[in-house]
């Protein structure tokens, strides 16, 4: 595979940082609208690393995974989840379990300790997108902290897909994508995912008139 190496690398950690930063960002927001957006956002970073990809590795089928992405997680399921905060009514301030600044400090310190560890393998490999995987990585850790460091369902959802999208990237600079029929599958099965949870928030909501899991867990015996 030929690639014009030096504006690709370029381009493509560019991309990656962009990604990082975009999960930052999502963090920061105080409202849930805000943090659909970002992920919106994110999520189209992402698929334009995608096409980045597929052009300079003349994949056709690495553009299709790109398009199908961006489909799913530009429009689809961000249209899910703001539908999901408009009808909950959920335009109040996010309540994370920590607060912004060690937020902020503890997802430094996990970007820190992704470059640790991804250390070998860029030290070690040969391709232009090395230098990104560890931001890749990074991006897992981030949405992990999101999903546990979060009260309410639905930001729990978005940080399960901040980390799918930070494993999908792992896939695209390591490998230079992943077959269009294992992304479709993928992102369908994200969207069925994010689907069934929206009901489980509506019956939640309904019957609890909270989606604050703190408060839920109140109501173990």
């Amino acid at each position: 595979m030929a690639f014009a190496e030096l504006p690709f690398a370029r381009i493509a950690n560019q991309l990656a940082f962009m990604f990082l930063l975009m999960s930052f960002l999502l963090i920061i927001r105080n409202s849930l609208a805000a943090q659909v957006r970002m992920f919106a956002a994110q999520s189209a970073v992402l698929s334009a690393l995608a096409a980045v990809v597929a052009y300079f590795g003349g994949s056709l089928e690495l553009f299709g995974v790109a398009m199908v992405f961006a489909i799913m997680k530009v429009i689809v399921i961000p249209s899910v989840l703001m539908r999901a905060v408009t009808k909950i009514g959920l335009q109040r301030r996010v309540a994370p379990y920590l607060s912004t600044s060690p937020t902020l400090a503890i997802c430094g310190g996990l970007v820190v300790v992704a470059f640790y560890v991804m250390a070998p393998v860029t030290a070690s490999s040969r391709l232009p997108t090395a230098d990104g995987i560890p931001l890749a990585f990074a991006g897992v850790l981030i949405g992990l902290f999101t999903t546990v460091n979060r009260r309410r369902a639905l930001t729990q959802i978005l940080g399960f897909l901040m980390l799918e999208n930070s494993i999908f990237m792992i896939a695209l600079l390591a490998t230079y994508g992943v077959p269009l029929i294992v992304e479709i599958g993928v992102s369908l099965d994200a969207l069925v995912a994010v689907l069934i949870l929206e009901v489980f928030i509506y019956r939640i909501k309904e019957n609890f008139e909270s989606i604050d899991v703190k408060q839920m867990r109140s109501l173990r015996g």
